[in-house]
């Protein structure tokens, strides 16, 4: 290869999984072209950023080295939830020369991931299979054939990856065919390519939001189930209230009654012992 290849291939290309490295690819036919570069030693100083921050789809400018050739690190990462419960981290990170098409490069990104969250899952779903490890090796061929067949392809599809993209080379072909949109009016197909990443993100979001809105019915709920009781007690309490109201107004009545009767009696006695009985005949005739 020549150095003009360096505009349409990958230098290097890793996956990792929890920081850890997985599977890599390398181009032993660009590596002498810049300088025999430590591509797996600059991933590793990166991978510690890369993982820790909130972007999902970036790139970081990197060099060679003495031959200051200067080359981009692209990466892609997702958090993936596994049967058990628990989340695992993949990165995909790949390097470059800043002429190749940004496109082609989120392409290969995104497929690779694809492919490895579709492939991790068969293997779960497979892991009693006593060659589950040996299936685990097999990726690496995956992901070779994703970057061989999407570079293969890059000068067919050129018009498709050109689309909406500008490269910093500024070819007339690539000039013309980003000159059809004005720069206020480009979709740039990375910027889809994002957007379809941070769509997860967003709608785990949006599903904690709604457990949590979910959370807070039942709890209104309870809270107007609280306030039913106790407004059925308050009407429970305010009859019982009434009713020993009542019973309380009849004692009362019935103890004045027996008081106004025990009262006449005892002046009818007095004054029947004095004037005679039954209807008071002395007094009266005398």
């Amino acid at each position: 290869m020549s150095s003009s290849d360096l505009h349409k291939h990958l230098i290097y290309a890793t996956l990792t999984l929890n920081s850890t490295t997985h599977y890599t690819y390398e181009n032993h036919t660009l590596v002498p072209l810049v300088n025999n570069l430590s591509c797996s030693e600059i991933v590793s100083q990166e991978l510690g950023l890369i993982n820790s921050s909130k972007t999902l789809v970036g790139s970081i400018p990197i060099s060679s080295g003495s031959m200051n050739i200067k080359l981009v690190l692209y990466f892609m990462k997702k958090v993936i939830t596994n049967s058990d419960g628990s989340s695992d981290l993949i990165t995909v990170v790949t390097i470059s020369h800043p002429n190749v098409n940004k496109t082609l490069i989120l392409a290969i990104l995104k497929k690779i991931m694809d492919k490895y969250i579709e492939f991790k899952h068969d293997a779960e779903a497979n892991k009693h299979h006593s060659d589950q490890t040996a299936k685990l090796g097999e990726f690496k061929l995956y992901m070779n054939q994703i970057i061989k067949f999407e570079e293969m392809n890059y000068d067919s599809n050129s018009r498709i990856y050109s689309y909406g993209s500008s490269n910093r080379s500024g070819d007339d072909e690539d000039t013309e065919t980003t000159g059809l949109l004005s720069n206020s009016e480009q979709i740039n197909p990375n910027q889809l390519l994002l957007a379809h990443e941070e769509v997860d993100e967003v709608r785990q979001l949006m599903l904690e939001n709604i457990n949590k809105l979910l959370s807070r019915g039942d709890k209104i709920n309870s809270l107007v189930d609280q306030t039913d009781r106790l407004t059925t007690s308050s009407s429970v309490f305010q009859k019982r209230a009434q009713q020993i109201k009542r019973k309380m107004w009849i004692s009362k009545t019935k103890f004045i009654l027996i008081l106004v009767g025990t009262g006449f009696l005892l002046l009818y006695i007095l004054l029947g012992s004095s004037c005679g009985f039954p209807l008071f005949d002395h007094c009266i005739h005398g």
